[in-house]
């Protein structure tokens, strides 16, 4: 009897000994990727609570996805959330900590999709230089093209009179288009306008050759490889 309750008493031990390593070495793990990556870390789900939506989500895609950051060797989970513009990276199964607003990351997915993303800064339309991410599309000797995908918020819409409430949602709205900053040489990346006016502005030495050519050969602006082919003859010629 005394020896069988020394053995329960020491597998115990073994067991709450073993409970505790695994703790420790879990939470090791996930200050190691907070200390790498930034230190805004907080629920996996919050979102679901924070924007009331119950309808769409802010992600690109509401899964994570596996991929290489930066030159790290370990392969990492992220997500995207296009609303407000914030890279996540999965440090446990509750858990998610944002990459660092001061820092530049390269991410390339490992889903077979080819994809790379890049964090950093533009102005937006309030003059504001805010942060977000970018997916590479086009890159050559001249320049690099980046397209944003955006998702806006609806907030609930109450029933009046013969309109019909709207539950409070996320909905994808047009993609922008930036180019990295060869104008004024800063590390920002620039918002390419898809008014043919004010696009033809970054350009006034061509302005009206570019003009025509876009209009002969019916391109447009919001097509990133018609934007491809307006930028590539403009950049030329520079």
């Amino acid at each position: 009897m005394i020896n069988q309750l020394f053995f329960e008493m020491a597998h115990s031990k073994y067991f709450l000994f073993l409970l505790f390593t695994v703790f420790i070495i879990g939470e090791s793990a996930a200050q190691e990727l907070r200390t790498q990556f930034g230190d805004v870390y907080y629920d996996v789900n919050m979102h679901r609570s924070q924007y009331n939506a119950t309808i769409g989500t802010p992600y690109l895609k509401e899964a994570f996805t596996p991929c290489q950051i930066n030159d790290i060797r370990e392969t990492q989970l992220v997500r995207f959330n296009a609303y407000n513009g914030t890279v996540e990276v999965k440090i446990s199964a509750a858990k998610v900590v944002l990459l660092d607003d001061a820092e530049t990351y390269i991410i390339v997915l490992k889903d077979g999709s080819g994809k790379t993303y890049q964090t950093g800064k533009y102005f937006n339309h309030k003059g504001e230089l805010v942060n977000s991410f970018f997916e590479l599309i086009h890159q050559s000797d001249s320049y690099q093209l980046f397209v944003k995908e955006n998702i806006k918020y609806h907030k609930e819409v109450k029933a009046e009179g013969y309109k019909d409430a709207q539950p409070p949602s996320f909905k994808k709205a047009g993609a922008s288009y930036f180019i990295t900053d060869l104008w004024e040489k800063t590390p920002h990346f620039k918002l390419l306008p898809n008014r043919l006016s004010v696009f033809l502005d970054l350009f006034p030495d061509q302005s009206k050759s570019l003009k025509k050519y876009i209009r002969v050969n019916r391109l447009k602006l919001d097509n990133p490889d018609d934007l491809i082919t307006v930028l590539d003859r403009a950049l030329s010629s520079s």
